[in-house]
């Protein structure tokens, strides 16, 4: 798979909106060696709120003594400064993992409520909507949509929100889906502008072909490739609505070969053509 892996840090000058709330740095990472460690108390930055969700792999996070499991679909949130760090342990060959680090008045209460709550660890859906907002939000810095404060205002205040709504429905959240079918599912999800099908989904589960593909379908309602489909039709319908990229454009931007392959799947799946479904037929 091509790695899309980075870091995007944002530096907007404007006080009065950056009070209410503001992106400080998103990004993707995968880290490999066990030299990886972050402390809370050496932190310089102060005052920034840290939410960090494992794609695949496993790292861990000590909090106030407490070691936590990081597995695919476990995110943590922490402020800066704080008593933890995290890891990639020696036992694990990798942590892949996307971050937001956000501050600002908001940003500072809901840490305050997931501090209260005792959500500092927690395992969150692939389809919950803080976890697709970061993905947005990374995908946004990279390609510089994410312009002025009230932009980078915007995002935060939306991501906390539904940061919010997601802890208020974790236990619903926590346990619907096995490590693997996670694991499968996210990575359809970060990846299905490649080319991917079943077998690497499989893979990424880390189970048999066989064994995953029942599973799949047992915890999810549809199989693998119609969970792919599904992420690759929305996406499509997306920008079909919302850019101006022609349909053999969007065509690959979503992993398909061609716009005759697209037009096959819009077609099938909801009885439209791309261009009427452009059009708002």
């Amino acid at each position: 798979m091509n790695k899309k892996t980075g870091a995007i840090a944002f530096r907007f000058n404007d006080p009065n909106v950056n009070q209410v709330a503001q992106i400080w740095s998103v990004g993707w990472e995968e880290q490999e060696s066990t030299i990886y460690n972050w402390s809370g108390i050496e932190r310089k930055d102060q005052e920034k709120y840290i939410f960090q969700y494992t794609l695949s792999g496993q790292g861990e996070i000590n909090i106030d003594g407490k070691v936590h499991q990081l597995k695919a679909g476990h995110a943590f949130i922490v402020s800066s400064p704080g008593h933890y760090h995290y890891y990639l342990p020696e036992h694990s060959k990798k942590w892949e993992f996307l971050y937001v680090t956000l501050y600002g008045n908001e940003a500072k209460k809901c840490w305050e409520h997931v501090k209260r709550k005792g959500n500092q660890v927690v395992r969150f859906h692939p389809e919950a909507a803080p976890v697709k907002l970061v993905k947005q939000m990374y995908d946004d810095a990279r390609e510089r949509k994410i312009t002025n404060a009230y932009q980078g205002s915007s995002i935060s205040y939306q991501f906390i929100m539904e940061l919010y709504l997601a802890l208020s429905n974790v236990d619903k959240l926590m346990e619907n889906w096995s490590e693997g079918v996670v694991s499968a599912a996210l990575f359809a999800r970060n990846y299905y502008q490649d080319e991917i099908g079943a077998e690497e989904m499989a893979e990424a589960s880390k189970l048999s072909k066989y064994h995953f593909t029942r599973l799949f379908k047992q915890e999810t309602g549809v199989t693998p490739i119609q969970y792919l489909t599904n992420i690759r039709l929305q996406k499509a319908i997306e920008l079909l609505q919302h850019t101006k990229y022609s349909v053999e454009e969007i065509a690959r931007l979503v992993g398909y070969k061609n716009a005759n392959y697209l037009n096959k799947i819009t077609r099938k799946l909801m009885g439209k053509s791309p261009g009427q479904i452009r059009q708002g037929e």
